[in-house]
């Protein structure tokens, strides 16, 4: 999906980036963030069905957020847009341009996660997916859906929401494949999404829904420093 930023505050623009980058990695939702430091910019690379959400400031040098809206609004009916304002007293001002919600400054993760929240049917549908060879065919799941893979065997099993799904798959291939956090490898024979962990003890992790996953006993110093780096900047609300 694509994502545009309009703030002309360089480090406010930077935060909304970073917190929006940070929600999409923990929930595998395929995102392509543009910022942009003024309305005259965003319009200028705005065409119909360009952008699937944009988070738009309200005050702005120049043309505001909510007539940047305004202009957007001509021609794209469905983009979800989001504004950052100043002071709630603004929020009146979205309401003729149809806005998914608002985000008072200052700007904080919580604040920002609540607000992506609202609009997390755009984000569910551009989750990313990936092929597993599955019995003599191929089956397509939701990276999100998966809680963790164990190696058994030739073969990757996937613990996911609805069940197993046994893969011939190395896990090599599926640590590939997954692309990092919320993955981690904790184990030779084992990896775990980080939201589906519901506590990590000395030397396993307690998975969502009882399953117990161990902790490779010469990695457990770094294992444990990773998966609380990724607790810290973890959105509000798991997977």
């Amino acid at each position: 999906m694509k994502i545009a930023v309009l703030e002309d505050v360089p480090a406010d623009r930077d935060a909304l980036c970073s917190y929006i980058q940070s929600y999409c990695q923990a929930r595998c939702y395929a995102a392509d963030i543009e910022p942009f430091g003024t309305g005259e910019a965003l319009l200028e690379a705005f065409r119909l069905g360009a952008f699937d959400l944009m988070f738009l400031d309200i005050l702005l040098p120049g043309i505001s957020g909510v007539d940047t809206a305004r202009k957007i609004r001509e021609t794209d009916r469905d983009c979800m847009l989001v504004f950052i304002t100043d002071s709630p007293d603004f929020t009146m001002d979205g309401f003729s341009v149809q806005a998914a919600g608002y985000v008072v400054k200052p700007i904080s993760r919580e604040k920002m996660s609540n607000a992506m929240h609202a609009c997390r049917f755009v984000f569910e549908s551009n989750s990313r997916v990936i092929e597993l060879p599955v019995g003599g065919g191929k089956v397509m799941t939701s990276v999100a859906d998966i809680i963790y893979v164990e190696e058994v065997g030739k073969d990757a099993v996937f613990h996911v929401k609805r069940g197993i799904l046994r893969a011939r798959l190395p896990l090599v291939a599926v640590e590939g494949r997954l692309g990092g956090a919320p993955f981690l490898r904790c184990n030779r024979s084992y990896i775990v999404n980080m939201n589906y962990v519901d506590d990590m003890r000395t030397d396993d992790f307690l998975m969502r829904g009882g399953d117990i996953v161990p902790i490779r006993r010469n990695k457990r110093k770094e294992i444990r420093m990773a998966m609380a780096a990724f607790t810290a900047r973890s959105p509000i609300g798991g997977a």
